[in-house]
Formats: C-alpha cells, structure tokens, sequence
C-alpha cells in the first residue's frame, strides 16, 4: 500500500503559488491508484505549508473516503480549491502533502513521506494600491456652539405683549442683559401668520419686535451695571411665504392638499391668504402652522451657554465611566469630547457612551471609525479581527439609521481590511447605488478595483477604474490589473502615466521592472529595479525574495541593479 501511495499524482494551480489581498488561494488536484481505496483502509492527505524556522500552517485534510471523490481515468480523485493566510514571513516557504494510511479494524496509522509540491510566493498581486479610508464625521459643534445665540418668542393670535407666557425666554434674555461684556450686537426680528394682515394697521410683527426690543432694553437698564453699548437692528416680516412653504412641505398633510397650498403661495395673486381660507388644508395650516410663524427672534452676536472644552471633556468622561447622568451634556457635545482627545481609547470610551444615551446614527459611524483606526494599529491578527467585527457592528447599525454612500463605503472597506471579500464587494455595489458626490464615488470604485484585483477579476477591476477619477491609485491598479493579464504593453503605458502623476513613485518603477523581467527586457528590467531600490531601499529585499527575478539572479542586470 506505501508503495502504491507514492504514485499519487499531485496538481497545484498555480505553481509557484500567488498571494493576493491577505490570502493565498490556491485549485489542489489529488489523484490516487484506484487499488489505494478499498474498505479495510482510509488513505487521507495532510497538506500544509512550512516556513521560517519549523514553522506549519495546516491547510487542509483530504479523506478519500466514499462520497468525498470523484473518478476520473479511473482513478479516486480530489479537487478542491484551498487557501490560508498570507503574511511577509510566508514568502519564502512550501506547499507540502503528506499521505497517511489508516488500518479501519484497529486505527493503526502508517505515515507516509512528506511531498513538496510547490515553493514561495510570487506577491505580484498585492502590488495592488488601496484607500479605505474611513473619515470621522465632520465636527462642527465648535462653529455653531461659538456662533450666534438665538432665543425665539412665540405669541398668540394678534399678541404681540411680552407676558409670563413666554416662559424660560424671558429668563434667558435676563442673562445676557447681566453679561459683564462691553458691548452686545443685537437682531430682533418679528414675524406673523398670513391671517394677521389688516390693511391700515401696523403690523403685527413690527409690534412684536418693537415689544421684545422695549422690554430687553428696559432689562439692562435694571439689571446691568456695567455700562455695556448696545445696539439693535430690528427687522420686520410681515408674511415670511418662504418659511411658510418649507413648513408645509414638511407637514402631514395630504400630498395633495400640499401641493395646492404651494400653488397658491407661489402664485402671483395678490390676496393669497383668502386664497388658502378656501382650500381643504386651511383647518391644518390655522391649528399647526400658522402658530410657529408668530414669533419674534432675538439675534445674540454670541452664545453665552458654551462650555469650556476642558468641561465638557471632563463630564464626558464622567458621563463615560457612569459617574454623571448623561444629562449633563447634550448630545453634540458629548460627540464633540470625543475630538478632544488624540488617545483611541478615550475616543471608544467616549463614543460608546454616545451611543448609549443617543442612539443615533453619528454615533455609532464615529465609534466604528474608531474601531478600524484601531484595528490598523493592531499587529495581533485575533485580535484586529476583533476590532474590525466591532466596527462592522456600528457601521451596520449607521447604515440602517442613515443609509448613505459614505455609510456604507466605511462598511465596505471594513469588511475588505477584514478579508471578507464577498461581504465587501456587496456593500461597495451597495454604496455606488445609493449615490453621493463625485469625490466619494471615485473613492468607491476606486476601492471596489482593488478588491477586484485581489480576488482575479481582472477584467470586472478595469470596469470599475472607468469610473475611478484620474488618480495616482487609478492608474497604478491599471497598469496591475493589465500586468496580471499578461497585457505587458498596457501595463506600462499606464505604469508610465503613474511616474508623469508622481514621478519617482517607487511602486510604478518596481512595477516597470517585472515587467522587464517578465518579457527578458534586461536593460528595463536594470533601469527600472534600480531606481524603485535608490528610491526605497526595502525594495533590495524585496526584489532579492521576489520569485519574479529569480531566472535573473546571478545576472548582470539584476545584480547590477541592486548595486544602487
């Protein structure tokens, strides 16, 4: 039987084996002699990898057992496509088989003679340039927290005197007339509803703003004793039709009684209110709308409720350890602690407790940016598949709470940084179709060619770079995805094209290099190598390890290049 085990035929396709994106994927072909199987015996195959020193990474067991083979020339045969892990320290290493025999009647093992069937990497493939670049949310709590103040007064139909009515307004204006400052910038500005216009009669919103601003300087006049200057502009709007329109448009009303209102607003007749008495929508706008258009707005120059930042970073870290209420902070500004601080940790802390008191969609992206800029920093493979799991969970729970381009292109690259290729390609299609800018469709599809490239789809990769932009990233997965077509001359033109965008760019003179290799052009193959090592001198080791120069070493072109 040890005899008949080592006529096995053993096929690897390809060989020498390629690795691309983070995995080494390989079709396995075993054929045994059809007297090897029979009952009283199981004939497996072990097939692993050996690198470094003593180092095996188990692939896979094939078990030539009924039902788990096929016949072909007779003979039991096994294919199956197979794939482990890359890593830098793989690329010098073997693809080895070892045969065992098992006795079935008492489990007796004869081991047979390990078997290399392939030897190194060829890494050309994961020349393949990437982004995924996951941004944090724009942060404009600083702009609006430091901008204006705007303390709003709402009235009853025809009202237009300040009263107790307007509650905790009224406290606040008492505030900024204490305000120890020198001086304040002031807009009042006064609004009513289309059915208090009268004809002959001043205005109902020049009364409001004249009200607001009468009893705001009568305040400071009581209350300050700083002598600060004061001045007002004052602002009237009799019917503001456009805030009128935004807030129908944005109603429960009927589609259609919406759509007759914002035919009569945007009409050009001039009694537009008697108008609007006589359509189905009237009881609606008197009930709902109307009362928030009978306002007066007071207009600060300043916001006297904002925070210090090393106050709010300090209660939301409180806020974090469940010390303080989350009260204590409103949402933005619980979002904003977390760009307070440069350590990840703190930054996880804070947006988790986001999270937990909100509930809302910038939390959870922010949290799962945070556990992808976490997992790049991360060495230990369990322990950044971890971290991007977690991010894969906020992303998801971003992406039902606001399914955008961006949403799901920072899910996408998550899943493509983890290695889950199909899950990957399905959100960045998944991103494309929600559509967004230019700039963030080309990241997508640009990222979309990368993970094409990785997986062999070449052709599907040039597709996608058409849509790609003109970027350094475009054209260098290019020049690859031709390269690893064998299309020698379109690969360097865009190889050429990519040292015009970036000129120097080591990866395109490396890149210009195999492909001198790859077609016995010598004297490119020197030029080229030697330029990628001057300009990175980790490019000698690689070259030196890269099976693509090895018909090369011992040459001339090839060690002259590494002369530098």
């Amino acid at each position: 039987m040890a005899n008949l085990a080592r006529k096995q035929e053993i096929t690897i396709q390809p060989n020498p084996l390629y690795a691309s994106g983070q995995q080494v994927e390989f079709d396995l072909k075993a054929q045994i002699p059809s007297k090897l199987y029979h009952d009283k015996q199981l004939y497996k195959l072990d097939v692993y990898y050996e690198y470094g020193t003593y180092e095996r990474e188990d692939v896979a067991t094939l078990n030539f057992n009924f039902g788990e083979f096929i016949y072909e020339d007779k003979k039991p045969t096994i294919i199956r496509h197979l794939a482990f892990p890359y890593a830098p320290e793989k690329d010098k290493g073997r693809l080895m088989v070892q045969g065992l025999i098992v006795d079935k009647r008492n489990d007796n093992i004869k081991v047979m003679q390990p078997m290399e069937v392939a030897t190194g990497l060829i890494t050309t493939p994961l020349l393949v340039t990437r982004n995924n670049k996951t941004d944090y949310l724009p942060d404009n709590f600083t702009e609006i927290a430091d901008g204006p103040a705007v303390v709003p007064f709402y009235f009853g139909k025809e009202d237009s005197k300040p009263s107790k009515s307007l509650g905790s307004s009224l406290v606040i204006l008492d505030k900024y007339a204490l305000d120890n400052i020198k001086s304040q910038q002031i807009i009042v500005e006064g609004s009513q509803s289309p059915d208090e216009e009268a004809e002959g009669v001043a205005s109902v919103a020049d009364k409001r703003a004249r009200a607001i601003e009468a009893f705001y300087l009568q305040r400071v006049k009581t209350l300050d004793y700083n002598n600060k200057k004061i001045r007002v502009q004052r602002k009237v709007l009799k019917t503001n039709w456009n805030l009128l329109l935004q807030k129908v448009k944005a109603s429960a009303l009927p589609q259609a009684e919406i759509q007759q209102v914002i035919n009569i607003i945007n009409s050009n007749q001039e009694e537009k209110e008697k108008a609007l008495q006589q359509t189905a929508a009237y009881e609606y706008l008197q009930q709902y709308i109307y009362p928030a258009l009978r306002f007066t707005k007071v207009v600060f120059n300043y916001n006297r409720d904002r925070k210090a930042d090393y106050e709010i970073y300090v209660l939301a870290k409180k806020i974090a350890e469940e010390k303080i209420e989350a009260s204590m902070l409103t949402e933005d500004e619980l979002q904003y602690a977390a760009t307070l601080t440069p350590l990840l940790a703190e930054k996880r802390k804070l947006y988790e407790a986001a999270v937990k008191t909100t509930d809302k969609w910038p939390a959870y992206y922010n949290l799962g940016t945070v556990y992808i800029e976490m997992a790049r920093k991360e060495y230990r493979a369990p322990a950044k598949q971890a971290l991007l799991a977690r991010a894969i969970h906020n992303l998801t729970f971003a992406g039902f709470r606001n399914p955008t381009a961006e949403v799901y292109y920072s899910l996408a690259s998550a899943y493509h940084l983890r290695s889950d290729k199909l899950e990957a390609l399905q959100y960045y299609d998944y991103a494309i179709k929600l559509g967004g800018s230019k700039e963030i469709l080309h990241r997508i599809f640009a990222d979309k060619a990368a993970l094409e490239i990785e997986i062999g789809q070449y052709d599907d990769a040039i597709k996608s770079l058409r849509y790609a932009g003109d970027s350094y990233q475009t054209t260098i997965n290019l020049g690859l995805s031709y390269l690893l077509k064998d299309n020698y001359e379109g690969a360097e033109e865009y190889y050429k094209k990519a040292l015009k965008q970036k000129p120097g760019g080591v990866l395109a003179h490396y890149s210009l290099a195999l492909i001198g290799a790859r077609t016995g052009n010598e004297q490119q193959l020197e030029e080229q190598l030697r330029l990628a090592v001057r300009a990175d001198g980790s490019y000698m080791e690689r070259a030196i390890n890269d099976l693509e120069f090895a018909p090369y070493k011992g040459k001339p072109s090839f060690e002259d290049a590494l002369s530098r």
